[in-house]
């Protein structure tokens, strides 16, 4: 694996937002986003650092986050990681439609090509080829 972009963030919306940006820069740059599936990828990687934040970290400022994007041929894997202390994803369900959020990590199991968690280790992980969302945009 080729690490792409790393980084250790605060867990606070202002970091969030400035480590989205960089991510998607260097996505970007490694052609990984594309104008086609910018909003995809962005929507996944904001829901996933939001999560971490918010749940895995209960909303603790002076916990931390970590992002890892590495590639490998024609696949691409994000690694968020958080200090709490895990859920089950399998009983994480999809929201009512009259509720407000909760829908995170079913968007991310929507659209990624494969989803994986280490409860153990706070991690999820995201992983896509570059053909991932022709299925979805088309």
């Amino acid at each position: 694996m080729n690490t792409l972009y790393s980084k250790e963030l605060a867990s606070t919306t202002e970091a969030i937002g400035q480590t989205l940006t960089e991510a998607l820069d260097v996505l970007a740059q490694y052609r990984w986003c594309q104008s086609d599936n910018t909003f995809n990828i962005r929507l996944c990687l904001e829901e996933a650092l939001v999560n971490a934040m918010e749940h895995g970290n209960q909303g603790q400022n002076d916990s931390t986050v970590k992002i890892c994007i590495d590639q490998e041929d024609d696949t691409c894997v994000i690694r968020i990681t958080d200090e709490g202390h895990g859920f089950n994803p399998e009983e994480t369900k999809m929201s009512d439609c009259e509720e407000l959020g909760g829908r995170g990590v079913c968007l991310i199991k929507a659209f990624m090509e494969e989803v994986r968690f280490d409860c153990y280790a706070g991690t999820l992980e995201m992983v896509f080829n570059r053909n991932t969302f022709s299925k979805v945009c088309s």
